[in-house]
């Protein structure tokens, strides 16, 4: 179970008797590849969405399975199917410590992707059928390739839940999530204004500092716990340069982003540019405040590019495990300027758990024949509906 994560006993069916009948479970797991979050949430669907977060929790990735999710170990058809099988098992096992007896009504699971490539395809790895057959209901994944199959890039798909529950209240908002990758939602306030939302990955959110903290702790540390490292740090404005020219910034706009370029290689890369000594904890700490302020710029280039000339905002939302970096809210703000920068929590939106209640809701509206993929952001011809059934 997750240190910050809360467990939160479900309601019993008598209950919820009386009330909308959809308890829902949303499966995430990101770029970071460090657990599973599981969202229970109970929605009543309908144009103008309600959802009540019920439990919240992540689940530890085994070892075993993060490591076997390597690119390099998967190099062989029987390498990733079996993965995909284990994985779907950890999951139906993750989901199993969360809900307990409760009975649910549906499943959204996102998958792990293990491959992207903008606009051509993309792979979550995370068989369903154990899923279906351990809970006995429908279970919605493989959300993105609709869209890839509309000519779209297939992410982002939370910029179409973020219109959902925030744009309806009349104030442009810039919605910020920090995993693995950072990417953001500009809202125009009109939840029929849909074709103005403008969404895209900005570059690395966590996955650099992440990759860090790995190496100098030796495994210990699988992130820069509270910012501990980078708010000792000094910005080398040297490297933050060079980081600052990677050939994906020169994209317009910028397209989905992952491992493949900002994973492991590319931290081999800044590593041997830095000349960083893994031994060295001052050392360690400069590099890690210069990635915490990379990741930054990249959300603060990327909204004075494409989103400020045509939807300037009056305020920004962040979640995601880099809410709780005190190093990244202090850039943001320092970024934003006059622009408020508070975290989801105000909002009803925990940040751990928001991307895992979106693909709640991302099943709840597949199931109803909603389409939930917006053009503007993915660049499909068309809206579509988004995810394949599962029942077993």
């Amino acid at each position: 179970m997750g240190p910050d994560s809360e467990v939160r006993t479900l309601p019993s069916l008598e209950d919820v008797e009386g009330l909308p009948e959809r308890l829902v479970a949303g499966l995430m797991t990101g770029t970071s590849m460090d657990g599973l979050d599981v969202a229970i949430c109970r929605i009543e669907p309908g144009e103008r969405l309600a959802f009540e977060l019920l439990a919240f929790d992540t689940v530890p990735m085994p070892d075993d399975l993060r490591r076997d999710l390597d690119p390099s170990r998967l190099n062989s058809i029987a390498a990733v199917a079996r993965l995909n099988q284990r994985l779907g098992h950890f999951f139906a096992d993750a989901l199993g410590e969360v809900a307990g007896p409760s009975r649910l009504d549906l499943i959204g699971s996102h998958g792990q992707t293990v491959y992207h490539e903008h606009g051509v395809t993309s792979l979550q790895l995370g068989e369903p059928g154990p899923l279906a057959a351990r809970f006995g209901c429908p279970v919605i994944s493989d959300f993105r390739m609709n869209d890839v199959a509309l000519g779209g890039s297939g992410a982002p798909l939370v910029p179409y839940v973020d219109q959902r529950l925030l744009g309806h209240d009349g104030e442009a908002l810039l919605a910020i999530n920090i995993g693995g990758i950072a990417n953001f939602t500009a809202l125009p306030g009109d939840p029929k204004a849909s074709d103005r939302v403008i969404g895209m990955d900005c570059g690395p959110g966590n996955m650099l500092m992440d990759g860090l903290a790995v190496r100098w702790s030796d495994g210990r540390d699988k992130a820069d716990i509270d910012g501990r490292l980078a708010g000792r740090g000094r910005v080398d404005q040297a490297l933050l340069a060079w980081l600052q020219a990677h050939p994906y910034f020169a994209e317009t706009p910028r397209p989905s982003a992952g491992r493949e370029q900002f994973g492991d290689d590319f931290l081999d890369c800044v590593l041997k540019k830095a000349g960083t000594d893994l031994d060295d904890e001052a050392d360690v700490s400069d590099l890690m405040a210069t990635l915490a302020a990379f990741s930054v710029w990249g959300l603060t280039d990327a909204y004075r590019r494409f989103v400020a000339p045509v939807l300037p905002v009056s305020r920004v939302i962040v979640s995601g495990g880099g809410s709780r970096n005190p190093a990244l809210m202090a850039g943001l703000r320092e970024g934003f300027g006059n622009i408020a920068v508070s975290a989801s929590d105000a909002l009803g939106l925990p940040v751990d758990a928001k991307e895992a209640i979106a693909f709640a809701i991302l099943a709840s509206d597949r199931v109803d024949r909603r389409p939930t993929n917006l053009p503007s952001v993915t660049g499909a011809r068309r809206q579509t509906l988004l995810g394949r059934i599962t029942e077993c």
